[in-house]
């Protein structure tokens, strides 16, 4: 038996206070090779971007999809076994077609009300210093 997993874990942190997450999806799934996998995500914040990602047993973080405005913008070089869709703002899918046991993976979702190149965020890198001449 080869297993598919969804799990999430969504946590806002702002300050010192704990807020609302406002993310929820699938548990877990145990499937066999070959069955479909139907992964949800739903979000209550309105957010315009969610985003599908997986992470394997001993392996980093992989993105998958990213959509906005319910219109995929961007995969994650995926198979094509991997289709997901947005029918509706807060619902975020992820279908997985015969799956494989290198699908077996923690999946997560995630949503935001706009990508860092959208954002006004400050630089993540130290400016290079001032010169004294």
């Amino acid at each position: 038996m080869w297993l598919v997993w969804a799990q999430a874990v969504a946590i806002s942190i702002f300050g010192a206070k704990w807020t609302e997450a406002g993310i929820s999806q699938s548990w877990s799934l145990a499937l066999k090779r070959g069955q479909t996998a139907l992964l949800e995500c739903r979000q209550t914040n309105k957010h315009n971007y969610m985003y599908w990602y997986r992470q394997a047993l001993g392996r980093g973080l992989q993105f998958l999809f990213y959509f906005q405005y319910q219109e995929l913008q961007d995969n994650g070089s995926v198979p094509i076994r991997f289709q997901p869709d947005q029918p509706k703002i807060e619902l975020f899918r992820l279908n997985i077609s015969f799956v494989e046991s290198e699908d077996s993976a923690v999946y997560f979702c995630a949503s935001s009300a706009d990508t860092v190149v959208q954002s006004h965020l400050l630089p993540l890198q130290k400016p290079p210093p001032l010169s004294s001449t």
